[in-house]
């Protein structure tokens, strides 16, 4: 025999076979019908048999092999769905009455059955079997989807159902009480409470759910041009890819801006751009950033941006003419320019940087309207500032001088400095220049010496050193204030730290009329500090930045020593002007000489040839000196030095002598006039070197006029070699020595040609 024990589907198995002799015929032989034993009824809970909504089980026992099937009548009737129903494996009676459950098995044509029955009687509100399941053709657990909520309940009750999420009441799950769906639109655990009240009594059950959020789309958005100018129409594209089963519902785009520089964007006034389906244009300088927005119909969000740079709209400003303007003193005079593009967008403004006696305002049109106070030379810079993008600024420079007299006044050139950098070296000097025409001649500084009718002055003073003190910085003209060539020094000579910057004012008078014009240039002092190699180092970086106005050659500036550099000054034609007086003593631990430059050659050469300009600016005022050296070096270390040729005051008189005469067959080759060796005296030298066989020989060649031909001077001749320190061996570089405090002079026009074997 077999127990069954659980809950029988109700079935409406045919009894035709209750009665086997209708169709077979019986005999003592047939099988005895299958026999149903312990039929009973029990609540799932014991506490709830008997009541109405309860679950009740019903358990049997019937024999192996049987076809089981049930039958239920309340009070001799057969129950309805109304009564009763069957679900969960349990029986749900609803009706008061007395129900009676019977169990049928049926076996080899034979039918066997038994009964139990069950009081029901009324009972309170109850609440059983909460569950929330997916509607049809919906998923079950995502935002958007449609969900029904199910339960059991007693007949006649009211039922209210109620939605927390994450523990909280929440709006998110949106119920329709009349079909009991929910739809839940985002995601999170959610709790769904049902509350029945029937008569004066309440029960409550509950069921949770998490819900996911659905996949978001794949948003990207991208546009025509990422780099445009105010006014400039930009074309977006968009596209969404929903995850499969969900759609856009809806899609938007949406603009915001950020000055250039400031942190975060923010939602952009509407003035300040258009934006006509996907044709967006921004009408302020800026950066946009256009985010592509969209929804889908499960709830899921997707967002793509693009940023945009928008600048400015263009503004060309032009001078009408590339010369100086030239304008009388407290004469308004009205220059124009040309503006083009959206100046609309622009104010105007005008910088007379600082310039006291200069004003400038608008003129008519587009001109800008000046007067100078006094005679000037200065620049009014126009400046178009956008009014949106304050740090876009548009500028041309107005090149104004103004004189006493339109007529006879001296007339600047481009730079009345003569193109002088702006930036010196601390300790050291700078040759001052002029570019200037007259009424009735022109005169070129570096050509002629300066006229008297050119004067400079110091105007203002911020140099400083380490200590803070001001330093003082001079306009000097030459060694003893007495030569033609006017030079600035910065008297920081033995810190070599100054720092700051001077105002030079240069007052041209015209030698005929006497009317005057006036230019001011700035120069910043750069400090060299008094480590040999960063000295050097910072005079070679001045140099080669500003190489079009110096022209140093091969010069080697590691060579430069410390007390050099406090007696040299940078002159715009050659290597540099060696200044040496009492004010100005060498200062190298007592030594006498100090090398300013060494011009070298790429290897040591047989054949070679070394030029240079020698200006005297003065005799050395305590001993009467003048001692350039010039010096052999036939290898690559300092022990190598062969000697020097030396260009000297002798008998009033410049020379040439050879401090290795005695290694020679020396030769005088012309009689040569040297000059006197005065102020102003200036010698051309030429020095050839020239090996053949067993001989290598020096010829010394000279000249007065830079436009005249060379004469030879001397003639040394050595022994062939190849040891260090003999002068009959191979050059690998010159030196330039300042010898034994020998007076202040300059040193230009340096060349130096290898001619190899």
């Amino acid at each position: 025999m077999k127990r069954k024990t659980g809950i029988l589907a109700l079935t409406a198995l045919a009894v035709s076979a209750l009665t086997c002799g209708i169709f077979f015929g019986c005999g003592s032989d047939l099988p005895d019908p299958p026999e149903v034993k312990d039929v009973a009824i029990a609540a799932a809970d014991s506490s709830l048999y008997g009541k109405a909504g309860a679950m009740h089980r019903v358990t049997y026992t019937v024999p192996d092999g049987c076809t089981v099937s049930t039958s239920v009548q309340l009070g001799g009737e057969a129950a309805t769905a109304e009564n009763y129903t069957f679900r969960n494996d349990g029986y749900y009676f609803y009706t008061a009455g007395e129900y009676t459950v019977t169990v049928f098995a049926a076996k080899d044509g034979m039918l066997g059955q038994a009964s139990a029955t069950v009081s029901i009687s009324a009972a309170g509100a109850f609440v059983d079997d909460v569950r929330i399941e997916a509607a049809a053709g919906e998923t079950l657990g995502r935002t958007g989807s449609v969900h029904v909520v199910k339960y059991a309940a007693a007949a006649g009750s009211a039922v209210e159902v109620s939605f927390q999420k994450n523990g909280a009441e929440t709006a998110d799950a949106v119920y329709n009480s009349a079909d009991s769906t929910v739809v839940f639109n985002s995601a999170g655990k959610y709790t769904v409470t049902v509350t029945a009240t029937l008569g004066e009594t309440e029960a409550e059950g509950t069921a949770e759910i998490e819900i996911a959020a659905p996949a978001s789309p794949t948003v990207t958005v991208d546009a025509s041009s990422k780099n445009v100018r105010e006014n400039e129409q930009v074309a977006l594209t968009a596209s969404a890819v929903c995850p499969e089963g969900d759609v856009v519902l809806s899609e938007r785009f949406e603009a915001s801006y950020r000055r250039n520089g400031s942190s975060d964007y923010a939602a952009a006034d509407a003035a300040t751009f258009t934006l006509n389906g996907s044709a967006f244009t921004p009408l302020v300088s800026g950066e946009w950033q256009i985010a592509y927005k969209v929804r889908t119909v499960g709830g899921a969000t997707g967002e793509a941006t693009v940023a945009i740079n928008c600048r400015p709209a263009t503004v060309t400003l032009e001078t009408l003419t590339a010369e100086r303007h030239r304008i009388q003193t407290n004469q308004p005079t009205e220059i124009g320019y040309l503006a083009k593009g959206a100046v609309e967008r622009y104010d105007v403004s005008f910088d007379t940087h600082g310039n006291g006696n200069v004003t400038a305002e608008q003129g008519e049109g587009t001109s800008v309207r000046i007067t100078a106070a006094e005679a000037d030379f200065f620049t009014v810079t126009v400046v178009y500032t956008h009014k949106t993008n304050r740090s876009t600024k548009v500028t041309v420079d107005i090149d104004v001088y103004s004189v006493e007299n339109l007529t006879y006044a001296p007339v600047w050139g481009e730079d009345p400095f003569g193109g002088m950098p702006d930036d010196v070296l601390s300790s050291m000097g700078h040759m001052l220049y002029f570019d200037a025409q007259f009424c009735s001649y022109t005169v070129k500084a570096g050509t002629q010496p300066l006229p008297r009718y050119a004067f400079y002055e110091v105007t203002e003073n911020n140099v400083t050193s380490s200590n803070r003190d001001k330093k003082d910085v001079s306009v000097l003209y030459g060694a003893d204030e007495n030569t033609d060539y006017p030079y600035v020094i910065v008297a920081n000579y033995e810190l070599n730290d100054a720092g700051g910057s001077f105002t030079v004012k240069m007052t041209l008078t015209d030698p005929v009329t006497g009317y005057s014009a006036v230019a001011y240039k700035t120069f910043n002092v750069l400090a060299t500090t008094n480590v040999n190699a960063t000295a050097a180092k910072r005079i070679q970086d001045f140099v080669t930045g500003h190489s079009e106005f110096f022209d140093m050659g091969d010069m080697d500036y590691n060579q430069l020593c410390s007390d050099c550099r406090q007696n040299m000054v940078l002159t715009k034609t050659g290597v540099i002007m060696q200044r040496s007086n009492p004010d100005w003593a060498l200062r190298d631990g007592g030594k006498d000489d100090a090398d300013f430059a060494a011009i070298a050659f790429a290897a040591p050469t047989q054949n070679c040839r070394l030029e240079f300009a020698f200006r005297l600016l003065g005799a050395n005022p305590a001993t009467g000196a003048v001692q350039l050296g010039v010096g052999l070096c036939t290898g690559s270390g300092d022990d190598t030095w062969a000697g020097f040729f030396n260009l000297r005051s002798e008998n009033g008189k410049l020379a040439f002598t050879n401090d290795l005469d005695t290694k020679a067959q020396k030769e005088y080759l012309s009689g040569f006039e040297m000059p006197a060796a005065e102020r102003g005296a200036t010698l051309f030298v030429r020095i050839d070197r020239m090996a053949s066989g067993s001989s290598a020989e020096y010829i010394v060649s000279v000249k007065t006029e830079e436009n005249a031909a060379y004469e030879q001077l001397a003639r040394w001749v050595y022994n062939a070699s190849t040891a260090a320190k003999n002068p009959g061996a191979p050059v690998a570089a010159f030196r330039l020595t300042h010898r034994n405090a020998g007076g202040c002079y300059a040193i230009e026009n340096v060349t130096a040609s290898d001619y190899g074997e």
